[in-house]
């Protein structure tokens, strides 16, 4: 009994402060819910959900994961003056230097995922997948690289069911721009896509955070053959097993594509995005630019190079495979627990 004990005390509390951005989308809650999954083995988890609707906390209780729900920073500031965790995890919303002040005190460390506010600069590590190209200026408490994102189970799964490359008979084009659309480049994109005189198949994925009416879509859809929408909460993932070519944002969708390893061409949504250095040719991918000022000839000629050419299909799968992404998880988990047992050293790191 008294083993059982010693055991017990010497785990670490970890608090996860989450909060859904529309700019990010829902991936920095199923980052946060997968390795708050994999450290609860081991430690004492807590998460602390800001009340965002039934979507983010089902990303959690899927995972058998029971949030927390606050509404404010103060409420959750008492809950952690309470806790005293050994470290807090932010992901989500970028924050503010006066959120992070409220909770500084009652925690020995902090480490925050991809957060780009002014809170940023009292965390002790800021972590970063969305890195941009590397500046002089970069502050001396960030940590970036591809092994920043956290991977599903689901995904790896993917990729292990994917026996080939080769492509279908025709070949299956997948548009996905996750995280909102807000220049429906997806419209965009598939009316590009219909001016190829080729045959392909063409899904076009729609999920929750899709801004605009499906009906011009639809309308484009029925003069293709083999040209469909589809419709899930997780559309671009139930499309991996049968994708030859993935078009996508520059978010974190690129991770997921990469993960698996599919050929993938990538518009910027934004500016922000744009400023992405992942999703890019040395990783490969090829990368358009910005999506709104996107050319048709741009994106015909990509989906050419890819289709026509064997190689540089298999060059792509081949950089993307030689991130080893899926191996990211076990990465970061020794990272996290580096700082809650204090064995974190920044200048060295």
């Amino acid at each position: 009994m008294k083993n059982e004990l010693s055991v017990t005390s010497i785990k670490k509390k970890i608090a996860f402060i989450v909060e859904h951005s529309s700019i990010k989308g829902y991936y920095p809650l199923e980052r946060a819910a997968t390795l708050a999954k994999l450290l609860n083995d081991e430690e004492s988890v807590y998460v602390f959900l800001k009340q965002d609707g039934h979507e983010a906390i089902e990303i959690f209780t899927d995972l058998q994961l029971s949030p927390i729900l606050f509404d404010h920073y103060s409420e959750l500031k008492t809950q952690i003056r309470s806790l005293e965790p050994d470290l807090i995890v932010q992901d989500g919303k970028d924050t503010l230097v006066e959120q992070m002040e409220q909770l500084r005190p009652f925690c020995k460390t902090i480490v925050h995922f991809d957060d780009f506010g002014d809170g940023a600069e009292l965390a002790d590590c800021n972590i970063i997948a969305l890195f941009e190209e590397v500046r002089e200026n970069t502050a001396q408490n960030i940590l970036s690289g591809s092994f920043a994102f956290a991977v599903k189970d689901s995904l790896k799964a993917i990729a292990k069911e994917r026996v080939s490359n080769e492509l279908s008979n025709p070949p299956h084009i997948v548009v996905a721009y996750e995280d909102g659309d807000e220049n429906n480049l997806t419209y965009r994109t598939l009316r590009h896509l219909t001016q190829l005189q080729i045959p392909l198949k063409i899904t076009v994925a729609i999920d929750r955070e899709y801004r605009h009416s499906v009906e011009d879509l639809q309308m484009m859809v029925l003069s293709r053959r083999n040209t469909k929408i589809f419709k899930d909460d997780q559309a671009l993932e139930k499309l991996l097993h049968e994708a030859d070519i993935v078009i996508c944002n520059a978010n974190y969708t690129p991770y997921k594509v990469a993960t698996v390893g599919i050929p993938c061409i990538t518009a910027a949504q934004n500016e922000r995005e744009l400023n992405n250095a992942f999703p890019r040719e040395h990783n490969g991918f090829i990368h358009l630019g910005l999506g709104r000022k996107m050319k048709q000839s741009n994106i015909q000629n990509a989906v050419m190079e890819l289709l026509l050419h064997e190689a540089r299909r298999e060059r792509a799968v081949r950089k993307q495979f030689e991130l080893e992404i899926s191996d990211n998880n076990e990465v970061i988990k020794s990272l996290l627990l580096d700082f809650a047992y204090e064995r974190h050293n920044m200048v060295s790191l």
